[in-house]
């Protein structure tokens, strides 16, 4: 079981070219003159996490009792992982939505509508959607939309018409059974007119989220980037008694915001409301904590309240209840027993059922490609800030087998043991030193450590008479891994790799946070 060690820790990329003409495109938005009078002021409250890691974009959906939430998952197969929690304090994976699906996953919508689930999502530069009676699965193959954007939003009207929003929030309805468009992309929400000075990546209308409440539709959107200075990102609302509006923009805009550098949380922002436990509002959100990019982009809450005129607004302090740490139920270790791989378990890019196997010996994996990085490796997801990673492995044949740190296939770390049990430690797109020589460990069955202390990176492997040996240089920042630096969407993850022309057979994998 993991939890976090504290649960407020303290601590410019374009656009895809589809964000940038959406930015373009999007106007201010109306009733400037409501807002142009009003100081503008910090609110109160501060975002606790509720997962520590890359899980950006989160979507959630209360159902019942029962709260579901998944997020982006990018290259990383099976996608669209989704959490399970009674009470939005416990944490825990029960499926994937898609395996092997082409093209990058980037924020979803998970809804449920007439007792189905349905889970939409862009996948560059078509909107795809999945059912399932249960979010536990299966999940049916996926459904070509006809929607070409992203950050998709689905919305039902009074009269029983279904509409997707999609970045820009603009509009378009959609079959009776939701599964395709039956129109063209038509008008929407032009978004909140923020100051002018304020410093932001750029206005990026963005994340259209709908909320039904009291007789009104509430459209929770996205505005000012999502990455950049650390003040861009913020959540905005306005609200309509029509799912096509016209929209009337909050008074409490914007209501979630990074407003210093400082603040524990940057860029703050793609909001989602949900009911909690007791009749207890919150918004879910993603952000950066301050000083640990490398992290991405951590799934967030913060409390909201309504107020006696129908708005909703951040409240002067938490509820009762969250003194304590968010705790994740699913285990990021593994002894590779099971009939299947973990659900912590995702491959960069392609899954590949024929290229491992189970077993009484562990997981055998077959070598890919001849550097690390290129090797489509096993990934799981970091979920502190200091954390060790073990692993004992034997390579056979040729190439190389071990444990990683990776971000990208060209900024990784990578601990490797060849087939005669010498292991050497290798990096690329970090700091000035490269990789030590290959050091023998007297046998060809390895002992591999890897501790990432707060981003200061340091390599063991256990001797022959059962101590532990670091490989030099002592220590490896790994801080410059993150979107700012190295572009991506990415976060560094935690993995298992085996490239060259043999396969590795790992007997164990475990995470330990420290």
């Amino acid at each position: 079981m993991t939890s976090y060690q504290n649960s407020t820790t303290s601590a410019l990329i374009l656009h895809v070219c589809m964000g940038t003409l959406l930015a373009i495109t999007a106007t201010w938005g109306a009733e400037p003159s409501r807002e142009a009078d009003r100081v503008i002021a910090p609110h109160p409250t501060q975002a606790k996490p509720l997962l520590l890691g890359n899980w950006a974009d989160p979507t959630i959906l209360k159902d019942g009792e029962d709260y579901y939430m998944t997020h982006s998952s990018w290259d990383f197969q099976p996608g669209l992982a989704v959490w399970h929690s009674k009470d939005l304090r416990s944490w825990r994976l029960i499926s994937h939505a898609v395996v092997n699906q082409p093209g990058s996953i980037w924020a979803p919508e998970l809804i449920k509508h007439d007792g189905k689930f349905y889970l939409y999502y862009p996948a560059q530069p078509e909107n795809f959607v999945v059912t399932a009676t249960s979010p536990h699965g299966p999940w049916t193959e996926p459904q070509i939309v006809g929607v070409n954007s992203i950050d998709p939003g689905h919305v039902v009207g009074p009269d029983g018409k279904r509409y997707l929003y999609v970045a820009g929030c603009k509009s378009v309805e959609l079959s009776p059974d939701g599964l395709r468009s039956i129109g063209q992309v038509g008008g929407g929400y032009g978004g909140w007119k923020y100051p002018k000075d304020w410093v932001t990546q750029g206005f990026f209308l963005e994340s259209p989220k709908f909320t039904r409440h009291n007789g009104w539709y509430y459209l929770t959107c996205a505005e000012g980037g999502t990455a950049g200075p650390p003040t861009s990102h913020m959540v905005v609302s306005a609200r309509s008694r029509s799912p096509l509006g016209p929209w009337e923009n909050s008074p409490y805009n914007p209501i979630i915001h990074t407003w210093d550098k400082s603040e524990t949380w940057w860029s703050k922002g793609h909001g989602t409301l949900v009911e909690g436990p007791g009749g207890q509002w919150y918004c879910v959100l993603h952000g950066y904590l301050n000083g640990y990019e490398s992290l991405g982009r951590c799934a967030l809450i913060e409390p909201i309240e309504w107020t006696a005129d129908d708005w909703f607004k951040v409240p002067d302090r938490w509820p009762a209840g969250w003194e304590k740490p968010v705790k994740v139920e699913t285990p990021l270790s593994d002894d590779f027993k099971g009939p299947q791989l973990g659900l912590q378990w995702q491959f960069v890019k392609k899954y590949d059922a024929n290229r491992f196997s189970l077993g009484k010996e562990g997981l055998t994996l077959k070598g890919l490609a001849t550097d690390p990085g290129a090797s489509l490796p096993l990934c799981t997801m970091g979920m502190d800030l200091a954390y060790e990673i073990e692993t004992q492995v034997e390579m056979e044949g040729a190439g190389l087998a071990g444990l990683m740190l990776f971000y990208a296939p060209n900024v990784y770390l990578a601990l490797t043991a060849d087939k005669d049990g010498n292991v050497r430690r290798q990096h690329r797109g970090f700091n000035r030193f490269g990789s030590n020589d290959p050091t023998p460990t007297g046998g060809t069955r390895v002992v591999l450590r890897i501790v990432n202390n707060k981003q200061a990176v340091t390599a063991f492997y256990r001797d022959g008479a059962g101590h532990w040996q670091s490989l030099t240089p002592a220590e490896v920042d790994i801080s410059g891994a993150n979107h700012n630096e190295r572009g991506g969407w990415a976060a560094v993850r935690p993995a298992l790799f085996a490239s060259g022309a043999g396969q590795a057979r790992f007997f164990s994998f475990t995470y330990r946070p420290l």
